[in-house]
């Protein structure tokens, strides 16, 4: 019967609950059986048994393995089968371990956040500032625990300045804006979630919309009417206004104003009055700030009751009106054929780039046709086709590059070349002359004979008071008699 000649670990790899021996021959020769019995492993010698090299060999169920190429061919594959099956056994635990956590984490997760509330407690409060309103409110309830996403809110508020939707997103519980006091506030506040709660996607409620009316006292009628700031030359500021349609008599009217660079709220520093009433204000440079708003309230009383008050927010920027331009020539060019105009920006505190120039011009050519254009520059210069007479007269504002909208300037003397000749007088002002001389000189010979006429009467006044006082001092002291 045959033997294992020889019993080997081949070598003997211990894994994790996992041992393999291979016989490698029997009786002999090698064994070209797939499966080595557990007989020819039984026949094991004594003297084997105590082989170091056969210590803790088992035999094998069942292990498929090729004959033999070479020496340990073996023992290469079963190892490779081993790394194989055990690689294979950590991929598939880690796999499943990895989904299950995947799973329970989003189940967790989106579970939160089914839906987004807006915000709670909206309120609205007036600083005193005419027209700076803060609008307040608390996060949801239903956000209060959490603590793995962001959180902000989105603010929309209706400008009745500029006639649209304004929009913000902000984390604060706070916005502070200006609002027209005569109108309503309409405001949109929402709720915006995003973080590990949401995946990454971002969640928003639906818009809490609110609207709060204003409180007015006063008729409408009795509110002012025209009210017009004007910048000039960006070194002081006039602001004026009319009596309203139906304000009662013996009213009076008072303007108060704020800014960013002012702590509270001041009175009209100069009032422009008319007849004991005001109908103005100036504001001296100092008192006047650019590039923020600049809030105005005109209010009065009477007494028949309180007056429509008035509540204006201007930028004071928009409200320039430069100088009118005074040097001002125009000549002929040293290229024949061509006339240049030429001037200097106004005086004032406004920028010269912040200028820009309108340009009219009238000219006539020899055949008598009289034709014009107007001119849009920001240059300090402009050349016209010489004509027969040619004349022209500027006038500037602030462009767009630096303010929104501006005044037009005064406009410049008008400048001719040739100069104007001076106009002849009309038929009519030569009838009108004729009849004032005509006026004059009757006028003229009725007062010379009314002084004629009253130095005739004053003289015959005089003889007849003259003559009584002869009669009566010969009455007093008569003359002596003459004896012959």
């Amino acid at each position: 019967m045959p033997h294992c000649k020889y019993l080997i670990n081949a070598p003997r790899y211990r894994m994790p609950h996992f041992t393999l021996s291979v016989c490698l021959s029997c009786g002999g020769k090698p064994h070209h059986t797939p499966q080595p019995t557990q007989a020819c492993c039984s026949a094991l010698p004594t003297d084997t048994a105590d082989d170091p090299s056969t210590e803790g060999a088992v035999p094998l169920k069942s292990v498929e393995t090729p004959p033999p190429t070479h020496k340990g061919w073996e023992a290469t594959a079963a190892y490779t089968e081993v790394l194989f099956q055990l690689f294979r056994r950590l991929v598939m635990k880690m796999f499943s371990v990895i989904l299950a956590v995947i799973t329970v984490c989003s189940q967790s997760c989106f579970s939160e956040v089914t839906s987004v509330d807006p915000p709670d407690n909206v309120t609205l409060s007036d600083l005193g500032l005419l027209g700076q309103l803060v609008i307040r409110w608390s996060p949801p309830a239903t956000l209060h625990n959490l603590t793995d996403c962001s959180v902000r809110y989105q603010l929309e508020y209706f400008s009745t300045y500029k006639n649209e939707w304004r929009g913000y997103r902000t984390p604060r519980t706070s916005f502070r804006a200006q609002f027209d006091l005569e109108r309503d506030v309409r405001v949109r506040l929402g709720t915006m979630l995003r973080g590990s709660c949401t995946n990454g996607v971002e969640r928003t409620s639906p818009p809490r919309e609110l609207l709060w009316p204003p409180h007015l006292t006063g008729v409408e009628s009795s509110r002012v009417r025209n009210f017009t700031c004007v910048f000039h030359r960006k070194q002081y500021m006039e602001c004026t206004w009319e009596r309203g349609a139906e304000e009662p008599r013996h009213t009076q009217r008072f303007l108060y104003y704020w800014h960013s660079g002012m702590e509270a709220v001041a009175e009209c520093p100069e009032y422009i009055t008319s007849q004991g009433t005001h109908t103005g204000c100036l504001f001296p440079r100092h008192s006047v700030e650019e590039f923020t708003d600049f809030n105005v309230c005109v209010n009065g009383t009477s007494a028949q009751g309180p007056l429509r008050a008035v509540y204006v927010s201007l930028q004071v920027q928009n409200h320039v009106k430069p100088g009118p331009v005074e040097a001002l020539s125009l000549e002929e060019a040293q290229e024949g054929g061509e006339l240049l105009l030429g001037w200097s920006p106004p005086t004032g505190r406004v920028p010269p780039h912040c200028l820009e120039y309108e340009v009219t011009s009238e000219h006539t050519d020899q055949d008598g046709k009289e034709w014009g254009m107007v001119n849009i520059t920001e240059k300090t210069s402009l050349v016209f086709p010489a004509e027969q007479r040619s004349c022209a007269r500027v006038r500037s504002r602030v462009h767009e590059y630096c303010s929104d909208s501006s005044f037009w300037s005064d406009w410049s003397r008008r400048i001719c070349v040739p100069d104007e000749a001076p106009e002849k007088p009309s038929p009519a002002m030569d009838i009108a002359l004729i009849c004032v001389l005509v006026a004059s000189a009757v006028a003229l010979l009725s007062l010379c004979i009314s002084v004629w006429l009253f130095g005739k009467t004053w003289q015959k006044k005089r003889e007849q008071k003259t003559q009584h006082y002869s009669l009566f001092w010969e009455d007093l002291h008569p003359k002596p008699a003459v004896s012959c």
